[in-house]
Formats: structure tokens, sequence, C-alpha cells
């Protein structure tokens, strides 16, 4: 084999080691209540493929969670005495097109806020939608904080 082959070889094998390699995004949150604490929030992480992951945050309310980029999430977050929210995450476009980097912090907040005496509050819809801007990459939030009343048998088959 000669120099020029070898060199040629080496250079296609990590050609395709980049372009397979999995960019990652990183969402650092953060989850906070009017009083302060974040007792035992529980995330439940729903991702578009089916599969379901969650964990319990408990102390300061800090949480991470890794997915890869071109990623559909659906996060759920319930902690008792506190109204559910949900956030729908998208990470296609994540990652600005001529920008070399594998991996992408982002970081957002959650403001739990209490259930009424009755237990009757939800949310309409998702609270909130992450996505990200084709080309730049920038984040993109929206906000949904339409509260609806749920009939009474609804709140007694919730218990």
């Amino acid at each position: 084999m000669t120099a020029r082959h070898l060199l040629a070889t080496a250079t296609a094998i990590l050609a395709t080691g980049c372009l397979f390699a999995s960019k990652q995004v990183t969402f650092h949150g953060k989850i906070e209540t009017l009083d302060g604490g974040a007792r035992r929030t529980m995330v439940l992480v729903e991702h578009a493929n089916g599969g379901l992951d969650s964990m319990v945050v408990s102390g300061n309310g800090s949480f991470k969670l890794q997915v890869e980029a071109d990623s559909r999430l659906r996060l759920t977050f319930r902690q008792g005495g506190y109204i559910t929210k949900v956030v729908e995450v998208n990470t296609l476009n994540a990652f600005p097109k001529f920008k070399n980097e594998n991996d992408r912090d982002v970081r957002f907040t959650v403001e739990l806020m209490p259930q009424s005496p009755s237990n009757d509050l939800v949310f309409a819809s998702p609270v909130g939608h992450i996505t990200f801007t084709k080309g730049s990459g920038l984040m993109k939030v929206q906000y949904d904080h339409t509260l609806v009343t749920l009939p009474a048998a609804d709140v007694t088959a919730a218990r």
C-alpha cells in the first residue's frame, strides 16, 4: 500500500467518524415554586419514539437532561400541591449550519403554580414549546399559560 493510499484511507475513516458523531443538547433546568422549594418534583421525559424516562428532582430544583440533536421530547413536571406543567422540546436546528460544534447547552426555568384547594385546575395545552430557528440555531420559546377548570367528574377520576 502506498503512503498516499494510506493517507487517503485514514482521512476517509476520520471523516466518516465525524459525520456519524452524535451531537448532544444538554438542558440545564431549574424548577421553582412560590415558596422557594422544589420538593420531590417528578419529571417525566416522553421521547418521540415512545420511550419514557423519569427523574425525581429535589433539593435546589436543578436538573440536567442530555438528548441527541434532532430529537422531540415532551417534559412533564409534577409535584404534589402544584399544577402539572408540560413543555415540548424539539432539538431540530439546534446546531447552526456552518458552526462546528458537537455539544450545546440550553438553560431554562419552570415555575410551578399552586393548585386550587379543589384540585381542579389544569393547563389547556403544553405551557411551553422550545425549538430552534433554522440556520442560526437560536433558541425560540413559545408560552401558553391558559388555565381551565376540570369538570367535577374528571377531578374525582384524577385522584
